[in-house]
């Protein structure tokens, strides 16, 4: 008896979500009685028409709230039934209908909740279509962002390695991964990556200015300057990569401690300031106004004439004296047009732009003290005490 009335549950539910009497609230209720009886548990039929049910109430308004996850729950009923009866009658169906459509369904569910800003559901659905399907890039790609947003970092390191292990031809990729690594201060990682992504994006200028970051910023001179050298073949109208090349060069012919203290210099200190003196003045000459270019440079010759001058103060010959300071008095006006150039254009938008903005302003007051320009001393002056 108690067989019978299980296997009418199965059959009612059949009957209640069907035309054209969808009664979907007691086709749940019946099939969700005959998946806890012992007997009908077993029987794919009653797994096939729980999938049909769950599908059909995620597309209606009206009962949707019937069911938590109902997208998740059709699929895994669909599964139960192939795994009790891998002929089953509805497995083609399934397989080349049931399941296409709850991944399409899952995949645009996961697009919205990201969009919503909902990024854990976001990652829930994503993975959940890799289940479905387990080599859709899309899903893998979109995982690893919604685990980035949503503060799930071995998550989303999981899927970005996942993408670079498949070789996933997109830059950005390679980027996105690069970057988040580089947030969590994993720079040989991070340089891994993105030199894997080089050999699949050698073009990628994206690729090769984040290259050159982490080099820089792990104190990779020399092999900074060789990626900007590159870079600058890719992109020969961009100041801003000479104004890293010149900073390269710079900080290559003036070293200093992890405290900031000056040390020793390299022998061919002068010829890296050379060279870094043509990379600023190339950038200048694309970017005339640009304050960065503008004050390192000024502060190139600064530091030059300030380093001359400091030599002549040992001179105890006159006429020597007179000859020497006139050659840093010289250096000093060389500094002068591009450290107000540097003063006029700084937006001060940032604190490094203000700072920036105070080590001109300082600078400037020096350079007049030493060529004899007064006035302008005295405005400088006043700026600085404001």
């Amino acid at each position: 008896m108690n067989t019978f009335a299980q296997k009418s549950k199965v059959n009612s539910a059949a009957v209640y979500y069907k035309e054209p009497y969808k009664k979907y609230g007691e086709a749940l209720e019946a099939i969700e009685a005959a998946v806890t009886n012992e007997q009908t548990s077993t029987w794919a039929k009653t797994w096939y028409h729980r999938g049909m049910i769950h599908m059909l109430l995620y597309e209606s308004e009206e009962y949707k709230n019937l069911c938590n996850k109902c997208l998740t729950t059709s699929y895994e009923s669909f599964l139960k039934a192939i795994e009790l009866d891998p002929k089953n009658e509805w497995v083609d169906e399934i397989k080349n209908i049931r399941i296409p459509y709850l991944t399409y369904h899952m995949f645009n569910e996961g697009i919205t909740k990201f969009q919503e800003k909902k990024f854990v559901e976001a990652l829930d659905a994503f993975e959940m279509v890799q289940k479905m399907t387990p080599e859709d890039t899309s899903s893998i790609l979109n995982a690893a962002y919604s685990a980035e947003q949503a503060g799930q970092k071995e998550k989303a390191y999981f899927y970005y390695q996942k993408l670079v292990d498949m070789k996933y031809f997109d830059d950005e990729v390679f980027l996105s991964y690069t970057n988040l690594l580089r947030s969590d201060k994993k720079n040989d990682k991070a340089l891994e990556v993105v030199k894997e992504g080089r050999k699949l994006f050698p073009d990628s200028l994206s690729l090769m200015l984040s290259e050159i970051n982490i080099l820089l910023s792990t104190d990779r001179t020399e092999e900074a300057s060789k990626a900007l050298d590159a870079a600058i073949e890719k992109d020969p109208n961009n100041p801003n990569l000479y104004l890293a090349l010149g900073s390269t060069y710079d900080n290559m012919a003036n070293p200093r401690d992890a405290a900031g203290n000056e040390i020793e210099k390299p022998t061919n200190s002068k010829e890296l300031m050379v060279k870094a003196e043509a990379a600023y003045k190339k950038g200048l000459q694309i970017s005339p106004a640009n304050y960065e270019l503008n004050y390192n440079l000024g502060a190139l010759y600064f530091n030059q004439g300030a380093e001359m001058a400091n030599a002549t103060n040992s001179i105890k010959d006159n006429a020597e004296y007179e000859r020497e300071k006139k050659k840093y008095e010289d250096k000093f006006r060389e500094a002068k047009p591009h450290l107000e150039m540097a003063l006029e254009n700084n937006p001060r938008g940032s604190a490094e732009d203000n700072n920036l903005y105070e080590g001109t302003v300082i600078s400037l007051k020096e350079v007049y003290v030493r060529i004899g320009e007064m006035a302008k001393y005295e405005k400088i002056k006043n700026l600085l005490e404001k």
